[in-house]
C-alpha cells in the first residue's frame, strides 16, 4: 500500500499541557520534539498570497497552489467546513513530508498498538518531524515483536490551534489528490471525536473525496475531462476500499479461527503468509480487472503488506458506506450530512448512531 498521505497528529496539546505531561510520566522527549518541530513550521510559513508571487516556484506549483485556495473556499461555502487561517499559509518544505508516522500491530492478530495522548485519548498513530526518531521508535516496536508501518504524511491537523499550511511537497500531487487532501484536513478542524481515530479518518476520507468531486463538477463542469478524471479516480478508490476491507475481514477471520483452534502464536505467524499471498492473488485476478486506471495502482501488485499496513489502511477506508448512506438520506446536502456526522461524534457508538439515522 502507498505511504499514508494524511494523519491526525496530536500536536496542538503541546503548548497547553507540557507541564502536565512532564509530571504525569508521559514521554517528555517525544512531546518536546513535537513542540520544537511545530515551532519550526510556524516560524517558516508565509501567506499563500506571497508564495503565489514567488518566481522560485514553478508555474505548475503556483497553479496548484492557487487551486488549494479555490478548494478551501469551496469547502467553506459549499461543503460547510469550518473556515480558519489554515491553508491560507504556505510552507517551503521542498519534497519533505509534513511528518513521519509510525503505527504497529500484533503479528498474530489485528490488534493495534495504541499510544495515550493527554486530552485527545488513545490513537494508533504516532507522528514525528524527525525521520530518524521515527525509525528508532519503529525499530523498538519491531524488536518487541510487532508488525510496524512507517509512512510519510502529506499533512496533519493541529485541530485549529495553529494555521496548518499548504506545503510545497503537496504541490507535487495531481489536482485530484490535492483537492481531496485540503478538504480531508479541513474536516478534522470541523468535527473531531476524542479517542476515535477510525471515525475521524473515515469521515474525513468520505467528505474529502465527495467534496473534491463536487468541486470538480462545479468548477469545470460535470462532463468536463477534469471532472470525469476525478470520477474515474474515486470509482477506482472504491475498488481499493473493497480490497482493504477484504484483507481486514479475511485476516481477522484467519487469526480468530487459528486462536480458537488453540494454535500457538508461532504457528499463526508462520502460516499467515499463505493467507497474504492468497489475498494478493485474489486482488490480481478479481479486483484489479475492475479498475479503470490500473496503472495508477500498479504498486499494489508487489507492495508488501502485513497487519500494521492493513490496520493503517482500514482506519481510512473502513465503513465508508455509513457516511455515504447518511449523505444519500439527506439528499446529497453536505451541511445536513455534516450535522449528522457531528451529532454522531458526540455519541459513544458513532456508527450505531449513523445507521439508526439512516433507518429513521
Amino acid at each position: 500500500m502507498k505511504s499514508i498521505r494524511r494523519r491526525i497528529i496530536p500536536l496542538p496539546i503541546i503548548p497547553l499541557t507540557i507541564s502536565a505531561m512532564l509530571s504525569s510520566g508521559c514521554d517528555a522527549g517525544y512531546f518536546i520534539h513535537l513542540a520544537i518541530g511545530q515551532l519550526g513550521v510556524l516560524t517558516s510559513i508565509v501567506p499563500v498570497s506571497r508564495a503565489l508571487d514567488d518566481p522560485q516556484l514553478t508555474d505548475e506549483e503556483r497553479h496548484r497552489l492557487a487551486i488549494t485556495q479555490q478548494v478551501r473556499q469551496f469547502g467553506i461555502d459549499v461543503v460547510g467546513l469550518r473556515g480558519t487561517d489554515s491553508y491560507t499559509v504556505f510552507h517551503y518544505n521542498g519534497m519533505q513530508p509534513a511528518a513521519w508516522v509510525v503505527s504497529a500491530s500484533a503479528r498474530d492478530s489485528l490488534t493495534a498498538y495504541l499510544w495515550d495522548y493527554p486530552i485527545l485519548g488513545r490513537f494508533s498513530t504516532r507522528g514525528f518531524f524527525d525521520e530518524q526518531f521515527a525509525r528508532q521508535v519503529g525499530q523498538e516496536l519491531l524488536d518487541q515483536g510487532y508488525d510496524v508501518f512507517l509512512g510519510r504524511a502529506a499533512g496533519f491537523s493541529t485541530l485549529n490551534f495553529f494555521p496548518d499550511p499548504v506545503r510545497q511537497s503537496n504541490l507535487q500531487f495531481d489536482e485530484i489528490e490535492l483537492a481531496e487532501l485540503i478538504l480531508h484536513e479541513m474536516v478534522h478542524q470541523t468535527i473531531f471525536k476524542l479517542g476515535d481515530g477510525n471515525y475521524n479518518e473515515s469521515m474525513a476520507t468520505f467528505v474529502g473525496r465527495t467534496g473534491a468531486q463536487a468541486w470538480f463538477d462545479a468548477t469545470y463542469g460535470a462532463n468536463s475531462p477534469e471532472a470525469q478524471a476525478a470520477r474515474v479516480r474515486y470509482a477506482d478508490k472504491l475498488i481499493i476500499d473493497m480490497y482493504v476491507n477484504l484483507m481486514y475481514a479475511r485476516m481477522n477471520a484467519y487469526y480468530n479461527n487459528a486462536a480458537a483452534r488453540g494454535e500457538s502464536r508461532e504457528t499463526i505467524i508462520a502460516n499467515r503468509q499463505a493467507e497474504f499471498d492468497a489475498l494478493r492473488q485474489e486482488y490480481l485476478d478479481t479486483l484489479e480487472p475492475l479498475l479503470q486506471d490500473p496503472d495508477f495502482w500498479s504498486f499494489l501488485r508487489t507492495a508488501p503488506f502485513d497487519n500494521a499496513r492493513i490496520l493503517a489502511a482500514i482506519v481510512y477506508q473502513g465503513g465508508l458506506g455509513d457516511f455515504q448512506a447518511v449523505f444519500d438520506k439527506v439528499g446529497g446536502d453536505f451541511r445536513a450530512a455534516l450535522a449528522v456526522f457531528d451529532a454522531a461524534a458526540n455519541q459513544s457508538d458513532s456508527r450505531a448512531y449513523l445507521r439508526a439515522f439512516v433507518q429513521q
